[in-house]
């Protein structure tokens, strides 16, 4: 028996180190894409689901890496703040502010940034002060629009799904023409990055149309073990390690961190950077997302 209570202690210790390890910590996903509508080589930072957590002093071990990386463009697929009434978003709009100065930007909507817009009655003033701080130093929140990179033969394109499409008992069904009724018809002639912050419409965004889309807001599924992968689900893009937990309040859900594919359209989701209500990373540090995207050829 006391054996047994000491074993107990000891995964219970581990548990807790593994835990507060990665709560403070973030690892670097690289991924490439080549397509011949890209005109130039860019090189794109992804940063999602930040939820006001600073590596170092104002953030400062995460700007030197991304400035270490130094990319073309940086794109926030929201939840950098939290919707939580009196949120304090200063340390945001410092970090944001300091790499602005030196990288250009594009924020789009999480379903935090959504719920402060729509319900002041609960936040207050946050969502106003916030996005007064950002437009002050010239960062735009996008809620819904499309941002041509000229001469890059890249489009991003910026989509914020409804409040009813975050309902955590239920799933409402999305289809690909919701989106284009929203943001428009992705560009035939241009390679099309679709910020979307909820991954687990991938089906409909596919069918939209982009070549890639962002995402995030699964946290990684908060604990990451591996499961068992057949080696043709494993060719066919399965992985072994998946995320436990969903904000639907689901068991491993189905596109919870890395790559997928549908019928030649890649979705990205981001592990995301930090944490809210339940500030657990299990072998799940956080994911600084970097996209190198090349023309045919391209170095």
């Amino acid at each position: 028996m006391d054996i047994l209570i000491w074993i107990i202690i000891v995964i219970i210790v581990l548990g807790i180190w593994v835990c507060t390890f990665d709560t403070n910590r973030f690892t670097v996903s690289e991924y490439r894409f080549t397509d011949k509508r890209i005109a130039k080589s860019l090189k794109v930072v992804f940063l999602s689901d930040l939820h006001c957590k600073m590596y170092g002093l104002g953030g400062t071990f995460l700007i030197e890496k991304i400035k270490e990386i130094n990319p073309d463009l940086i794109l926030c697929g929201g939840d950098m703040i939290n919707a939580h009434p009196g949120a304090k978003t200063d340390k945001v709009v410092n970090f944001l502010r300091e790499l602005n100065k030196d990288f250009p930007m594009v924020y789009a909507y999480g379903n935090h940034e959504l719920r402060l817009k729509l319900y002041p009655e609960t936040y207050g003033d946050v969502w106003e002060k916030y996005t007064e701080a950002l437009s002050g130093f010239g960062l735009k929140i996008t809620e819904n629009g499309c941002f041509k990179l000229e001469g890059t033969g890249v489009n991003i394109i910026s989509f914020s799904a409804e409040r009813k499409y975050y309902k955590r008992n239920t799933k409402i069904e999305m289809e690909p023409e919701y989106i284009r009724e929203t943001v428009g018809a992705p560009d035939p002639d241009s390679f099309n990055i679709l910020l979307a912050h909820n991954p687990g419409y991938f089906e409909a965004y596919a069918g939209y149309g982009a070549e890639l889309t962002l995402s995030g807001h699964l946290h990684g599924g908060l604990v990451r073990i591996p499961v068992p992968v057949s080696k043709k689900a494993k060719e066919a893009g399965a992985h072994i390690m998946r995320g436990v937990f969903s904000p639907r309040l689901r068991f491993f859900p189905k596109y919870d961190a890395g790559r997928f594919d549908i019928d030649g359209r890649t979705m990205i989701v981001s592990r995301g950077l930090g944490s809210h209500t339940l500030p657990i990373r299990v072998f799940n540090p956080g994911d600084l997302v970097v996209i190198d995207l090349k023309p045919p050829g391209g170095v």
